[in-house]
Parts: C-alpha cells; structure tokens; sequence
C-alpha cells in the first residue's frame, strides 16, 4: 500500500508516516492497532523475528535498523518486496511466500 493512501486512511499526513516508518517518530499503541486494522495484520507481525533481552528490550531492533538505514539499495529492495506482496490478496499464497523467504535465507 502505497505511504499516501496508508495516511489518507489513518487520517494523518504523508509526511508523518514516512516518520513512523523511518524511526524519527514512535508510533502509539493506539497507532499501531489502527495500521494494522487497514493492513489486515495482527500487531505481532511488525515484531516477528525479534527477541527479548533484559527488561522488555528487543534484541536486533538496533542492528535491524541500523541495516535498514545503512543499505539504501536493500532498503529500497524492502519496500518493492512490500509493495508487491501488499498486492496479493491470497491469504495462503502469502503465508507461503513467508515461507518461502524463511527457508531461503536459512
């Protein structure tokens, strides 16, 4: 979905969703329910992948990001990943694309 119509529908501006999605600024609870209502997704798929350390810390959000910030090209390969995988209606076929990922970055 692209990032306008993602504002449009959570009634917010263009620019303050390219925020949420670069880190510059958090995203509430209240937020975060509201994104995944428009996405079709539980809250618990933005945070697969990462554990816990210590007191409620994820481990790998830091280096997750920094990756994602330091490598334009990949980040760019990301979000065209995204875009077209957003496009496939098939609740299956997209559970098996996740699979699929999975097993080839094993």
């Amino acid at each position: 979905m692209p990032q306008k119509e993602l504002a449009r529908k959570l009634g917010i501006s263009f620019q303050k969703v390219q925020k949420y999605e670069s880190g510059a600024n958090r995203v509430s609870a209240s937020k975060l329910w509201e994104v995944c209502c428009i996405l079709d997704v539980e809250p618990g798929y933005f945070f697969e992948g990462l554990s816990r350390r210590g007191k409620g810390r994820l481990k790998g959000a830091a280096e997750a990001a920094a990756a994602y910030h330091g490598d334009a090209q990949s980040a760019r390969q990301v979000l065209d990943l995204n875009q077209a995988f957003q496009q496939i209606t098939d609740t299956k076929v997209r559970r098996q694309i996740v699979q699929l990922v999975k097993a080839l970055s094993a």
